[in-house]
């Protein structure tokens, strides 16, 4: 069940931070519309679980280092 905690603990601070921030009136020109945030998010999200953090950086430092 530990292995699963950080699934949780994500979908509780999306949901507090997004979902309620974007409920909000004052927050509408910066939530709407979706598709602008939310489907690049989500395309950065798989690549950082893919690749893990700081990928093209350790890519660039391999290449400087073969130099």
């Amino acid at each position: 069940m530990s292995d699963l905690y950080w699934i949780y603990s994500f979908l509780q601070a999306f949901f507090s931070t997004v979902i309620v921030g974007c409920s909000q009136p004052s927050n509408f020109e910066h939530c709407f519309p979706v598709h602008k945030w939310f489907i690049p998010w989500v395309h950065d999200a798989i690549h950082l679980v893919e690749d893990g953090a700081y990928h093209h950086e350790r890519e660039y430092l391999k290449e400087v280092r073969k130099d």
